[in-house]
């Protein structure tokens, strides 16, 4: 072992070697420095490449996401929603007092999480899904209610359409029965009265069958009560409903008389068959003709007494 002088000074190779391995330690910190600034680069680089990516699935300012949670949770219908959602997520407490304005401009992460929970919870709840329900079919029924009257109106505009199109059919028909069962009996009758006229006995079966028919016809005809009523008289008044005589107590009726008979017989037919037509009159006109009737029987009462 090398001793140590006892004035402190060192041997000079001691000192020249003390000098000779310091130096290296001056070059060190430079490498140091230089390593540092090389991964402090990589690592902005890095941050600045995965920016965007963050920036994104965090929803920026002006994402479309963020657009829709400030319209949905700062409508006037979800403020008390979101500031009870915030207190309890612990965001928020029960006493604070804050605008949602206020609270989604100067703690804007907490009011995107709070939100975002809002509209989901929202959107699960089974009373929304259920108040969707309801509403779809309130909305359903008040547009049947709004739409009902005119189906109403609708239908009986087309169930009268049809009973009126029935009514003339009927009453047209009617009208052509009329027409052919009168023209029949008319026919009938005068050949019946113009053989009566010749000989004794002519054949009286034509003229019972058209006048069975026509008396059919008259039967069918409608209202109002004074046309029925009309039709009625008409059809108990109408002439040959049995065959003429042919003999004067107990003698043989002569040429003359049957002619003269059957003549009689002749305008009878003729002046029954022209009150056929009045049965076509309207509606109105009966009803009117049945107050004019009642009130000239009500006159004649009155004059009697």
């Amino acid at each position: 072992m090398r001793g140590v002088p006892c004035d402190g000074t060192r041997p000079l190779t001691r000192s020249t070697r003390s000098t000779r391995s310091t130096a290296p330690p001056a070059r060190r910190p430079r490498a140091r420095h230089a390593r540092h600034a090389v991964t402090g680069a990589a690592l902005l680089l890095l941050a600045t490449g995965a920016a965007p990516a963050f920036a994104a699935s965090a929803g920026g300012a002006d994402s479309p996401e963020r657009d829709a949670q400030l319209v949905y949770c700062l409508d006037p219908v979800h403020r008390t929603d979101l500031l009870t959602a915030a207190v309890r997520l612990g965001l928020l407490k029960a006493d604070d007092r804050v605008t949602p304005e206020q609270w989604s401009r100067d703690h804007d992460d907490d009011f995107g999480r709070t939100c975002a929970a809002l509209m989901a919870a929202d959107a699960d709840s089974p009373g929304t899904a259920a108040q969707g329900e309801g509403a779809d079919e309130d909305g359903w029924l008040m547009a049947l209610l709004k739409q009902l009257p005119l189906l109403l109106v609708g239908a009986l505009l087309t169930l009268g359409g049809q009973s009126f199109e029935r009514g003339r059919s009927q009453q047209h028909a009617l009208q052509q029965e009329l027409a052919t069962t009168e023209s029949a009996y008319r026919v009938a009758a005068r050949e019946y009265l113009a053989e009566y006229g010749l000989r004794e006995r002519p054949d009286h079966s034509a003229v019972r069958a058209t006048r069975e028919a026509l008396a059919a016809a008259l039967s069918r005809v409608p209202g109002p009560p004074a046309r029925r009523a009309a039709a009625e008289r008409l059809a108990d008044a109408l002439p040959l409903a049995d065959p003429l005589p042919w003999t004067s107590g107990e003698y043989l009726t002569d040429s003359e008389d049957r002619v003269r008979g059957a003549n009689e017989e002749h305008a009878l037919v003729e002046r029954c068959l022209r009150a056929l037509p009045e049965l076509n009159r309207s509606s109105s006109y009966w009803s009117w003709y049945r107050a004019r009737s009642r009130s000239a029987r009500s006159g004649a009462t009155g004059g009697a007494e």
